[in-house]
């Protein structure tokens, strides 16, 4: 992530902050589930990201989205989790599970999604994607490995299953404690569903 990107992140973030908190109204900011889906850890509040590698949405709201999560609270649990909605998402989620399966998230996350937008990487298939891993560092027979695991399989699956009892109409979204979301059509702009997230946070909180 570059400076320039982080600057205009915090910038964006502040901006929003001045003129949008506090003003949030349920079906219009923000959608509350009809039947809330069942967090990991009920003693804490889940912020779950659905996203896509290949979302230029994404791209643009990830240097706002990695400041945002370094400043939640304590009592936070915070999941990413690639979205699924049809079968040419699946390897925006497979390469997630790869990395988390490699131990590389944190440091090549931000490098994925540069490679796709910024450089144009193409990624056709596991070969791609396992070369560029290999010029990030990591050994190849690692992560052909990791595309082969039985534990990448189940997480893509439960990301196709999990997609669809959100109800959301696309990515980047933000669900709170299993039971609302929202997103940039709905809190008026990529940067300011971030608001309306700290504002969900907090109702849940009490």
């Amino acid at each position: 992530m570059t400076k320039t990107r982080r600057l205009l992140a915090i910038f964006l973030l502040t901006f929003s902050t001045a003129i949008f908190a506090n003003s949030y109204v349920e079906g219009k900011n923000y959608i509350k589930l009809d039947k809330p889906v069942k967090t990991a850890n009920k003693d804490k509040v889940e912020v779950r990201e659905l996203f896509w590698y290949y979302c230029p949405h994404c791209f643009n709201v990830e240097p706002i989205l990695h400041d945002w999560v370094e400043k939640l609270p304590s009592n936070v649990d915070f999941v990413r989790q690639p979205a699924v909605f049809s079968d040419r998402w699946i390897n925006g989620a497979i390469f997630y599970y790869v990395l988390e399966q490699l131990g590389e998230v944190d440091r090549l996350h931000a490098r994925l999604f540069d490679a796709i937008h910024l450089h144009k990487t193409a990624f056709i298939d596991q070969e791609d994607f396992v070369e560029w891993l290999s010029d990030q560092g990591v050994d190849k027979t690692k992560a052909n490995n990791a595309f082969k695991s039985f534990s990448v399989r189940v997480k893509v699956n439960k990301s196709k299953i999990n997609t669809v009892k959100y109800h959301t109409s696309g990515v980047p979204a933000i669900v709170i404690n299993g039971k609302y979301w929202t997103d940039a059509s709905h809190a008026g702009g990529e940067f300011n569903m971030f608001k309306v997230a700290d504002y969900l946070i907090a109702k849940e909180s009490k």
